[in-house]
């Protein structure tokens, strides 16, 4: 699929990887579908930069922890711009969970973001993509999907939880809509990481990779004519440490 005049909706694609990936498919031409929560200024901010490009941009806010508005979301974009040619679901919510110390709440909030919202999206959009006999939809997973790490139990099951939607979805929406996952490791610190080389120690390459290496994953998922159901690793090496 060629990138130049395609739509593309990224969940959370206001800050961090999100608007990486919003930036550099913009320089390729395409029409951006930016959802965001909190990060109004942020989502105005990038609206305005990307436009300067000669891209449509589209603003969408909605929670992905209530059905409702993510639902009131993929209407919406149908409604505005009759779908999107690719999806994809990078929002996500990262944080410590000591597992004696949660509970089911704490499942259902990751849950929700990494695993229903996605969902949603992708069966009332994929549909649309169906019709049309052409679309990408591309899941930022976690290599924690395959391999949990302590202490972040919620987190990596509902991200596990991803994968299996991936494929699944991959066979659902077959032969038309190709649909799988990037599987990043340290690209980025966390906000409010203070060890920034603690995550290193068990990474092979021994770096932090940066927002562009999860854009090529990208980019090669919504030009390839001949993946689907498949997870690419951008993790340096975590899975074989």
């Amino acid at each position: 699929m060629e990138l130049k005049g395609k739509k593309v909706l990224i969940t959370g694609g206001a800050r961090r990887i999100g608007k990486h990936i919003a930036r550099r498919l913009a320089e390729e031409g395409a029409d951006l579908v930016i959802h965001y929560l909190s990060s109004v200024s942020q989502a105005e901010a990038l609206a305005d930069e990307l436009r300067k490009k000669g891209v449509s941009v589209f603003l969408v806010r909605a929670d992905l922890e209530k059905e409702r508005e993510v639902e009131e979301m993929a209407h919406t974009v149908i409604d505005r711009l009759g779908g999107v040619d690719v999806l994809i679901n990078n929002a996500s919510i990262y944080y410590r969970t000591d597992f004696f110390q949660s509970d089911v709440r704490e499942m259902d909030r990751f849950y929700a973001v990494h695993v229903k919202a996605p969902f949603i999206l992708s069966r009332i959009l994929g549909k649309k993509m169906v019709e049309k006999k052409a679309g990408r939809i591309i899941n930022i997973a976690d290599y924690s999907g395959l391999r949990p790490y302590r202490d972040y139990t919620p987190y990596s099951v509902s991200k596990g939880a991803m994968l299996t939607l991936t494929r699944a979805l991959a066979k659902e929406l077959a032969p038309y809509v190709l649909v799988n996952a990037v599987l990043p490791g340290p690209i980025i610190p966390a906000e409010g990481l203070e060890d920034r080389e603690k995550p290193l120690k068990k990474t092979v390459l021994k770096r932090w990779a940066g927002e562009e290496e999860v854009y090529k994953a990208v980019k090669y998922l919504i030009e390839t004519e001949f993946t689907t159901g498949a997870f690419i690793p951008v993790e340096g090496g975590r899975l074989i440490c």
